[in-house]
């Protein structure tokens, strides 16, 4: 098959179904990130210049066509509840640095607050969940939620996969529903009161399973879903409050046609080891990060061990893309390359690309990738 003048959407429906498709280079990237001020890169007029409220989408594509990589694009719609006790009272005031952001649901059971500081990096100054109580209260909330104006959401989703286009494949971000207890304290309060919190993963898990049907009848092409490894949990911890909404949740958005990027950006080497990622087979797979992002022995230790129908994405570090010289970035490549020849492998980064990156970094990661 002659691939050269495919659209980056065709290029990633090939890759995800397991057929031939040509060197592919993609960095995680959900905004304009570069060391240059935003421009549209196209023949025609930004479909979402500054100040058009997607223009979060219209960076995307931008940033795309400005380096020359093939994308995945993230987005998300709104499920606007029909009813108004499921919708939350938001704050916003400024202080010093940035601003501090308040949202409240009133319950029949009590008020449900959390304040959230946004500077350089967020800050959460009071989580949702203190109590057992905060637990039932947001378990009432999510029932509410679980009616949803479903014609708006489709209609949201529509309107942003038209924008994207040809251009790529459109996702959203997706977690197993017992990450909604991941606070600084919620391993604590898995243990001291394991019926509240499973009252309140089992609504979002039913919210959940609602929302996915809705997402792919908004034209999403896959979930970016998000499960940590042993940054954050143990295996033992997967296997019992993980691995069963995983099977569920991937086998449910196969079944509707969708694909899924399987993102995890820490120490995988445990989950590797143990076979995680083989058992539910994600099309794509990242990052492989190597220390001191993750702790895999190395990027050829982790695709030797994985599936060889994965799809496997990573791992130019970020700081040599934000540091380094492009001949630096050429360098880095080459080493990936090497370790993943002969496997099915997209060249990416460790994370998120850093803001100002330099444009002459990016082009010589596409450049190098190509070559």
């Amino acid at each position: 098959m002659n691939t050269n003048n495919l659209t980056g959407l065709e290029k990633w429906n090939l890759l995800v179904s397991g057929q031939d498709a040509p060197k592919m280079v993609s960095p995680l990237c959900d905004d304009w990130s570069l060391d240059v001020p935003y421009y549209w890169p196209f023949e025609g007029a930004d479909p979402c210049p500054p100040g058009h409220r997607l223009h979060g989408i219209g960076q995307q594509i931008a940033m795309a066509g400005a380096c020359g990589y093939d994308p995945t694009f993230l987005c998300g719609v709104p499920f606007p509840a029909r009813r108004a006790e499921a919708n939350p009272r938001v704050t916003t005031t400024a202080i010093d640095g940035g601003t501090e952001v308040t949202t409240v649901y009133d319950t029949p059971y009590g008020e449900l607050k959390s304040i959230v500081q946004k500077k350089t990096s967020l800050h959460e100054v009071k989580p949702f969940f203190e109590t057992e109580d905060d637990y039932r209260r947001m378990a009432w909330v999510i029932r509410q939620q679980i009616d949803y104006d479903e014609d708006a959401a489709v209609a949201a989703g529509l309107e942003q996969k038209k924008i994207f286009g040809q251009h790529g494949p459109m996702g959203t971000w997706w977690n197993p529903p017992c990450q909604i207890a991941f606070s600084e304290q919620g391993i604590y309060h898995l243990a001291d009161w394991p019926d509240a919190v499973a009252e309140c993963v089992a609504a979002h898990r039913e919210l959940g399973t609602k929302q996915i049907a809705t997402l792919r009848k908004a034209g999403f092409d896959y979930l970016f879903y998000c499960v940590s490894s042993t940054e954050m949990i143990s295996p033992a911890f997967f296997e019992k409050y993980c691995a069963h909404d995983v099977e569920e949740t991937l086998a449910q958005w196969r079944g509707l046609g969708g694909w899924i990027l399987w993102h995890s950006c820490g120490r995988i080497s445990a989950f590797i080891e143990r076979g995680y990622y083989n058992r539910y087979k994600p099309e794509v797979f990242e990052t492989m990060s190597e220390p001191p992002v993750g702790d895999l022995p190395s990027l050829a230790w982790g695709r030797q061990r994985l599936d060889r129908a994965i799809v496997t994405k990573g791992n130019v570090p970020l700081n040599i893309m934000l540091y380094g010289t492009p001949q630096d970035v050429r360098n880095d490549v080459a080493r990936i390359r090497q370790q993943t020849q002969g496997y099915r492998h997209v060249v990416g980064l460790s994370d998120d690309i850093l803001k100002n990156t330099p444009l002459a970094n990016m082009r010589a990661f596409v450049d190098a990738s190509r070559e």
